[in-house]
């Protein structure tokens, strides 16, 4: 029987002899496996006394017979149904094309994990391209045939036919299912099938699959090496091929110590914060946004100016005027005030950037807000250099159309507090 445990970031897993999902504990051979897993070079679980404790990583791990879902550690109380929707929500912003003018509305899935979340919305749109009938392309084929098809490859009639006059070394063009696409979406049915517990999805995913037999399966690696590219024949697929895409990069099997199968859909909060501020940038101001500019530098030696330590800020805003506002993202939620590092690397920016206007630290919605203000750096040249301190509050998300009024309003030159 599959069981589920539900913690938030910095939670705690207790270790015992015994499993007992309902109270977080976890069996020795649970934390031995856990121990093992490891994501850009970080253990996803700290190892302490008798327990584990959850880093920033969120998603989904599964072992045998247990399911661990990690959450986003947001201030107050929050559903675990509300903040799956608003982190499965932040990560299909993430992931979609920043132009983008509008975000569709997103149905509360009744679903209780976020990788079942993310499968259902990807088969929802895999049954609609199904519907519309499986892309078809024209492939060459070389064949070694008893007639004439297409054209003759004569390199390769003389060197291999030579012997056998009767046969016809040929290229022809065939119109067929067989294609870099529906390849993608098989693998992609594959995998799903192999990781997915939720028995409706298992179904959808069983009713879909005889629908690709006739298409040979390629491997992750294969799929992911070349990305596909979409264009007015084949763009009826793209929004499945996306969330595929996501499943895909983000799923990870290994094997622990003690031979335990892992399999884990995982993500990592700093990094998703600061793409899903970007994506929404790029969605209300559109091309005035660059992500992580380059071309900065904090030093500069006397001899021979050449420069040191770059300086590249998570999101820049180019305002109408030419000038310029910085934006870093800091998935924390501070004590008291903002850490002395994250005021030093502002200043820094605010000193050294050319043609900046104001900077902004952007935190995580707390309902505290004894930090969120308007600041000067102390500049003993008399020039008032800004730095704007706000909040996002991510659980707006749900509502999405009062979600990016209260993110413009950040920006606003008024500057009014949220």
């Amino acid at each position: 029987m599959m069981e589920t445990i539900v913690l938030k970031e910095y939670g705690q897993l207790h270790i015992k002899d015994k499993r007992d999902a309902i109270h977080n504990v976890i069996s020795k051979e649970d934390a031995l496996a856990l121990q093992t897993v490891i994501m850009d070079e970080e253990p996803v679980f700290k190892w302490g006394y008798k327990k584990l404790t959850a880093q920033h990583w969120v998603g989904t791990i599964s072992l045998k017979n247990l399911t661990i879902e990690i959450l986003p550690k947001l201030y107050g109380y929050v559903s675990t149904d509300d903040l799956r929707a608003a982190l499965i929500r932040m990560i299909i912003i993430s992931h979609q094309n920043p132009s983008a003018r509008e975000i569709p509305g997103m149905a509360r899935m009744k679903k209780d994990s976020l990788m079942e979340m993310l499968i259902d919305t990807y088969l929802n749109l895999l049954e609609k391209y199904v519907r519309e009938g499986l892309q078809h392309s024209y492939n060459k084929i070389e064949k070694n045939m008893n007639r004439v098809k297409g054209r003759i490859l004569f390199g390769k009639q003389f060197s291999k036919n030579a012997l056998d006059p009767t046969k016809f070394w040929c290229m022809y063009s065939k119109f067929t299912e067989d294609n870099d696409i529906n390849k993608f979406m098989k693998l992609c049915l594959c995998q799903m099938n192999k990781m997915s517990r939720d028995g409706q999805n298992r179904r959808r995913i069983k009713y879909l699959l005889p629908v690709f037999d006739d298409i040979p399966l390629i491997s992750q690696e294969k799929a992911l090496a070349k990305p596909i590219i979409f264009h007015s024949t084949n763009h009826r697929a793209e929004e499945a091929y996306k969330y595929g895409l996501l499943f895909l990069n983000n799923i990870f099997s290994t094997i622990s110590a003690g031979n335990t199968p892992i399999c884990m859909m995982l993500f990592n909060m700093n990094d998703l914060y600061e793409l899903f501020v970007y994506r929404v940038s790029r969605i209300v101001f559109g091309n005035k946004v660059t992500y992580q500019m380059r071309g900065s530098y904090l030093l500069e030696r006397d001899s021979d100016s050449k420069k040191y330590v770059r300086l590249r800020p998570d999101i820049t805003i180019k305002n109408t005027d030419g000038k310029l506002d910085i934006v870093d993202t800091k998935w924390k939620i501070p004590k008291n005030f903002v850490k002395e590092s994250d005021a030093y690397q502002m200043n820094a920016y605010s000193s050294s950037i050319q043609k900046v206007d104001r900077v902004f630290l952007l935190y995580p919605y707390v309902e505290k807000r004894d930090i969120v203000g308007n600041y000067s750096f102390i500049d003993l040249n008399g020039r008032k250099r800004a730095l704007t301190i706000r909040t996002v509050d991510l659980m707006l998300v749900l509502d999405w159309k009062k979600f990016v009024k209260a993110f413009e309003s950040i920006f606003a030159r008024e500057r009014v507090c949220l």
